[in-house]
């Protein structure tokens, strides 16, 4: 039988010099992404995103209402892996990278962000999200 795990993530950014740059995390198997997790029980999306953002790079960001993305895919075991993207913001913070869960968290301007995560669908995530995060300035 299918099972379903649901999560949280967010496109997290900060702007340096008047450029969005990106929090890009390495996942303990070398895939590039977006800070992400599963959805513990009783917590919606956004509380899972919030955690998770802090959890990882150590941000304690700000989600904005105007974003929301949905990526699916099946896992190796054919389990169903749903996350919902938000758009979340920082400043005045410093990224730490949270080394029992990743091997690394960049922040980084939208062309390298985009050149290093691994998976299209995140990356028309994060594309949409810019997109968005230009147009607002």
């Amino acid at each position: 039988m299918r099972k379903y795990q649901d999560c949280g993530g967010a496109v997290l950014y900060t702007t340096i010099g008047h450029v969005p740059h990106y929090a890009v995390v390495v996942e303990s198997d070398g895939h590039c992404g977006l800070p992400k997790g599963h959805i513990e029980h009783g917590e919606t999306q956004r509380a899972a995103a919030l955690r998770e953002i802090k959890e990882e790079t150590g941000i304690t960001a700000t989600l904005r209402e105007d974003f929301s993305a949905d990526v699916a895919y099946e896992l190796p075991n054919g389990d169903i892996k749903r996350t919902t993207y938000f758009i979340a913001t920082y400043s005045g913070q410093e990224v730490k990278c949270n080394d029992k869960e990743l091997l690394a968290v960049m922040l980084l301007p939208f062309e390298a962000a985009i050149s290093k995560i691994t998976h299209p669908q995140i990356k028309d995530v994060l594309s949409h999200a810019n997109e968005l995060i230009l147009c607002l300035k």
